[in-house]
């Protein structure tokens, strides 16, 4: 079995799960430096290639400060697509922002989605995986 990696920083968690899905969940205010951790965890699971991003943002805020740094600092290699799950929206609102911004840049070549849960998240990642094959 592959050894699950988990990352606590402040409010905030992540875990990733072989083979290519990296987990976030924000809780509570959203800063520049978690911006920071999230792309630094981001670029340590995707060393064997893109993965998706699945960010639970319900119960979060994220500020300008830390949309800025994710729409200028993600790098298309690294990521297969991000799924944001939550059903607030101001949350989402702040998540399409950042989206559309990656999209701008040429900064995301996969997919953005959003769905209101985790496990509809998953259920998306596997649909993209077997029409990938």
């Amino acid at each position: 079995m592959a050894e699950r990696r988990e990352w606590v920083f402040g409010t905030h968690r992540a875990h990733f799960e072989e083979p290519d899905v990296l987990f976030v969940d924000f809780n509570g205010a959203t800063g520049l430096e978690d911006a920071k951790r999230v792309q630094a965890i981001v670029q340590e699971v995707a060393v064997q290639g893109p993965v998706f991003v699945v960010v639970d943002i319900d119960g979060s805020t994220i500020d300008k400060a830390a949309r800025d740094y994710f729409s200028k600092e993600s790098s298309p290699e690294r990521l297969r697509g991000v799924v944001y799950v939550g059903s607030h929206r101001l949350q989402m609102a702040s998540a399409k922002a950042v989206a559309f911004a990656l999209y701008l840049t040429g900064k995301l070549k996969g997919d953005v989605d959003f769905v209101t849960t985790m496990q509809a998240a998953r259920e998306l990642i596997e649909r993209k995986r077997a029409k990938a094959r």
